[in-house]
């Protein structure tokens, strides 16, 4: 199917009325038009874009082509509501077209110790009884077992099971330091 669109082109004319667009004033003008520049190509240079001049000139020519059909009120916001439309087209467009020699093909992950249940073990013993006892309970059930099981823990040793939980966390912190230690 045959692209229905007709390309126009930004004339000296269209380019004229978009400085005057911009400021009656000629030497004003110059200086908006530099400012919108600006601030367009930084739009799409934090967004990390790779042609982010190219995308800046095609925002123009858009806008220019623009101004004479529709009243517009903020010039600048309007601006950026094309930038973003270009910038969504452009990510389209960089998904069709994959560089192959930007392609980056990842490293297998470094081997990580195995975990050594003779270190876990040895750590455990290490605890007091009452916090080895605490630390084994706790992590014994599953699912509503495991709610319930820590409500019981927490009213046996009468406190919050937010204050329960921050026990566990710090015998588990200490357990993990431990196992961590002798692994290495």
């Amino acid at each position: 199917m045959p692209d229905t669109k007709v390309k126009k082109e930004v004339t000296r004319e269209n380019f004229a009325s978009f400085l005057a667009w911009l400021s009656p004033d000629d030497a004003r003008a110059g200086e908006e038009y530099e400012r919108l520049r600006f601030r367009l190509y930084t739009f799409f240079s934090q967004r990390r874009c790779r042609f982010s001049e190219e995308l800046t000139d095609e925002t123009i020519n858009r806008v220019i082509l623009k101004i004479g059909e529709e009243q517009i009120e903020n010039k600048l916001a309007y601006c950026y509501g094309v930038a973003r439309n270009v910038f969504r087209e452009s990510l389209r467009k960089e998904r069709e077209h994959l560089d192959i020699d930007e392609v980056a093909i990842a490293a297998s992950a470094p081997e990580e110790k195995s975990f050594s249940r003779e270190c876990l073990d040895k750590c455990l013993a290490e605890l007091s009884p009452e916090s080895r006892s605490l630390i084994l309970d706790y992590f014994s059930e599953v699912r509503q077992a495991k709610i319930d099981l820590h409500r019981r823990i927490s009213e046996k040793l009468e406190m919050s099971q937010t204050a329960l939980r921050m026990r566990v966390m710090r015998i588990k912190k200490n357990l993990k330091l431990c196992v961590h230690e002798c692994m290495s």
